[in-house]
Parts: structure tokens; C-alpha cells; sequence
């Protein structure tokens, strides 16, 4: 598919219909491929782009003492909640962000994130990815507050099953240990503590759900 399609599929998504809107975000934003492991935002840096998704997957983290920590992913026609905040706020990224595949994204200068607000549809679609995303970060707070290490693992490999319909979930300890903030040999002694139970199979950067 081509570019431009592309960005009609976004309008499409979003309910964008005005033609003032439409013409400004063809006139302003550009297109950008990145390829897959591709860092795209790095904590402390300013934010120059709005970013949305055409095509792909972006995971959003943070880093802290050589630990990483998932705050959340994003995908076709979706944006991240930390570049809204940064941008109007003008400070520093809290985040980091790089692609979990071969990515297309929209990219729009920063200026026009508010300047657009008097469009009900880009609107709605900021207060959208607000309340969404405020929500998915809420929940990830409580299983960091109430729910034991083990307990993440095995809600993280659960969820991960649910999203690809799919018992065997394609993940090696280190990446795992990414995604919930904790160390690789945590999530192998907890994997070999399931394993023994029944709960879990195991084999190499695979793992299996029973």
C-alpha cells in the first residue's frame, strides 16, 4: 500500500472528515520507514515530532539502574501518551521508544499538536489516547504495587498468549525480564518453578502454556 493510502486509512480510523484538517496534515507530516529494533525515542531528548503509527508496533519504555521497564505498546494508528505530555509541557521525553517490527509512521511537527485541537476529531483523538492509555498505565501500576514477581511473569505470558491466540509464546527470559523491570534470572528461576508445577513448558526463547 502505498504512503498516501496509507494516510487515508488514518484518516479513516480517526473519523478525520474536515478537509482543512485533511489538507494541513498532507501539507505538514511526512512519512518515515523504520526498520525493526529501531530506537526512535530516547529518554531525556526533547520531542520534536508527533508521531502516529501507519504500519507496526512500537514498544514504549523506561530505563532505570540497567533495567528496562514496559510501560506500554503502541500500534496501527495509535500514538504515545508521553509525546502528547512532552509537548505540552515542551520537556524532555520520559520514555524511550524503538520498533517491534518493520514500522511506517506519520511524523508532524510539534506545533501543530495544539494548533489542531480546534478540529473535533484530532481532539477526540488526543483526549482518546489520554483516558486509554492513563487507564492501561493504571493497571500496570497496581500489578507493580500488589502482584509478587512470579505473579507478573506468568500475567505477562498470559496476556501475551491472549494477544496472539497462541499457547506457545516466542520470548527469551532476557526479554521478558525487559518488559516487566526485573533480571533474567528471576524470570528463569520463576519459569523452572512453573515448569515444575505443570504450569509451563520450556524450550529455547520458546515457552509453552499448559
Amino acid at each position: 500500500m502505498k504512503d498516501n493510502e496509507l494516510v487515508k486509512t488514518l484518516f479513516s480510523a480517526l473519523d478525520i472528515k474536515d478537509p482543512r484538517l485533511i489538507t494541513e496534515i498532507f501539507r505538514f507530516s511526512k512519512v518515515e520507514h523504520i526498520s525493526k529494533n529501531s530506537q526512535i525515542v530516547k529518554q531525556h531528548q526533547f520531542i520534536k515530532w508527533f508521531v502516529i503509527i501507519l504500519k507496526g508496533r512500537i514498544r514504549v519504555w523506561q530505563e532505570c539502574n540497567e533495567r528496562e521497564l514496559t510501560l506500554y505498546k503502541i500500534k496501527k494508528h495509535e500514538t504515545c501518551v508521553y509525546s502528547i505530555v512532552a509537548i505540552e509541557k515542551d520537556y524532555q521525553s520520559m520514555v524511550n521508544a524503538s520498533t517491534l517490527s518493520d514500522t511506517i509512521i506519520l511524523k508532524i511537527p510539534v506545533r501543530f499538536v495544539g494548533e489542531w485541537k480546534k478540529y473535533s476529531s484530532w481532539q477526540e483523538f488526543i483526549t482518546t489516547t489520554l483516558i486509554d492509555k492513563y487507564e492501561y498505565l493504571l493497571k500496570a501500576v497496581e500489578l507493580l504495587a500488589f502482584k509478587r514477581i512470579d505473579e507478573r511473569i506468568l500475567t505477562f505470558l498470559t496476556n501475551s498468549s491472549k494477544e496472539t491466540n497462541s499457547r506457545e509464546i516466542h520470548i527469551s527470559h532476557n526479554e521478558i525480564a525487559k518488559e516487566i523491570g526485573t533480571t533474567r534470572e528471576v524470570v528463569s528461576k520463576s519459569l523452572k518453578v512453573y515448569e515444575r508445577k505443570g504450569i509451563l513448558s520450556l524450550k529455547f526463547k520458546k515457552i509453552k502454556l499448559l
